[in-house]
């Protein structure tokens, strides 16, 4: 669930989409839909196994790269780029 972008509605959309396609790709189930009630701010995931993740910077944790530097490592290998502080908090929730 997530808010819809005033200025960007479109692009994000389309951005979505194509998480839903990569996950896909690797057996991951990916839904969203938009909240126009303008009233959600909580950042988590709720898994189908149960688990609630609360994340307090959203996906927002890495802190800007060169995306056009063909041979910066951090545009190819993730765990090579710095990140933001950030928490996560991982909860147990009861499936009913």
């Amino acid at each position: 669930m997530t808010g819809r972008d005033e200025s960007e509605g479109e692009r994000q959309e389309e951005y979505l989409q194509q998480m839903q396609a990569s996950a896909a790709s690797g057996g991951i189930h990916f839904t969203w839909e938009f909240d126009d009630s303008g009233s959600i701010h909580a950042r988590h995931i709720v898994t189908d196994t149960g688990w609630k993740i609360l994340l307090d910077r959203g996906l927002d944790i890495f802190q800007r790269y060169e995306m056009n530097d063909a041979f910066a490592l951090a545009n190819r290998l993730q765990e090579q780029r710095a990140v933001k502080a950030f928490e996560v908090t991982y909860l147990r929730i009861d499936e009913e």
